[in-house]
């Protein structure tokens, strides 16, 4: 160990870092942190940059809400260059996964809670899942539902109120699965494009999507309106004729 690579032990990481040894052994399992190096079976040296990658790992989870999945790839691109703190790439993290926190906490549900709080029934539950709007995780103990979760059923839920039935919500599946192709082309075509050109400010992308996304719901609706109104016209026409 040279004085250039400025190495730390476990204990000087929970120092440093303020987080405890169970939490870090935890973010190594999980694939977050750089693995150590090991000089015998018990004894295993970190890179320095890792406590600013716990703090890192740390402020995500707490101030963005994101998860660990998320979080994971965040650690990777600012390893390759990327910088992840950019103000950019916070406006992307607020608005993908800090708008709908309950007072700054990601919560989770089991599926007695979630129900009570949704005023869903058991079989209102299991149509919402089959239909593939709502997507319980299996991965966190009991507590199946986040707090995403409980703002789409609240949404869903005031659909119904005004007349439309539980069925009609697998239009809203299908609608997901064009988001979801959204997502990745946004990803794969503007934020991460083949070549060198920086790619416009994130709200500009937003707006530009949102724009398009509007447009044409108006379109449909103007149409429909007026296929509809046609149709009474025409229905109207052939009464007098009689």
């Amino acid at each position: 160990m040279t004085q250039e690579t400025k190495l730390c032990k476990m204990s000087d990481l929970v120092r440093l870092s303020g987080v405890s040894k169970q939490t870090i052994h935890f973010y190594l399992r999980e694939g977050l942190l750089l693995p150590p190096i090991r000089t015998s079976k018990n004894m295993a040296y970190y890179d320095e940059s890792t406590v600013d990658d716990i703090r890192f790992i740390k402020e995500l989870q707490e101030k963005r809400y994101l998860p660990l999945a998320v979080i994971k790839e965040v650690l990777k691109a600012k390893r390759e260059g990327h910088d992840p703190r950019e103000e950019d790439h916070l406006i992307l993290f607020d608005h993908l996964f800090g708008q709908f926190q309950d007072d700054g906490a990601d919560q989770q549900f089991d599926e007695v809670s979630f129900l009570a709080k949704t005023g869903l029934t058991d079989r209102d539950l299991s149509q919402l899942i089959d239909i593939g709007i709502i997507s319980p995780s299996p991965k966190v103990g009991n507590c199946t539902f986040d707090s995403f979760d409980l703002a789409v059923a609240g949404a869903l839920k005031g659909l119904v109120a005004m007349g439309v039935k539980l069925q009609d919500l697998k239009l809203y599946s299908s609608f997901l699965q064009c988001a979801r192709m959204e997502a990745e082309l946004v990803h794969d075509r503007i934020i991460h494009r083949d070549d060198d050109e920086q790619h416009l400010p994130i709200k500009e992308i937003y707006a530009r999507l949102e724009k398009v996304k509007t447009l044409l719901t108006v379109k449909a609706y103007r149409e429909y309106f007026l296929i509809h109104d046609h149709a009474e016209q025409a229905n109207k026409g052939d009464g007098r004729n009689d």
